[in-house]
């Protein structure tokens, strides 16, 4: 038996909430960055929270969008899924409120991954 692994699909550029949508495990997929390095960002982390927060609301209220004949809508998705790239700079304040975030996302039912980058 033939066993396929498929990356997940490129949605198109500014497609709504969602990057790339797994047509296997039916993820939905939205990959952020976060400049943790902004004046406004360094002077008040709560800011993180609240960006992130609002990628969390917008990933949980999709109901569903076409764009380029590609078309996605919330039947489809069984998981949505949030990968988010986290300067490796960032700050013991910073990351708390990532992970109240990433708390808040569970109890939304989206999955938030922060990965450190340099």
């Amino acid at each position: 038996m033939l066993v396929r692994h498929y990356q997940p699909a490129r949605l198109p550029k500014n497609f709504k909430a969602f990057d790339y949508y797994d047509y296997a495990t039916k993820t939905a997929i939205s990959a952020n960055s976060l400049d943790t390095q902004t004046i406004a960002k360094l002077a008040n982390p709560n800011q993180i929270y609240s960006a992130m927060k609002g990628n969390i609301d917008a990933a949980v209220r999709f109901k569903e969008f076409a764009l380029s004949g590609k078309e996605l809508n919330s039947s489809m998705i069984s998981h949505r899924e949030i990968q988010l790239a986290v300067p490796a700079n960032t700050t013991k304040t910073q990351w708390t409120e990532i992970n109240r975030a990433i708390e808040y996302g569970k109890s939304q039912g989206v999955t938030v991954k922060a990965t450190q980058v340099k």
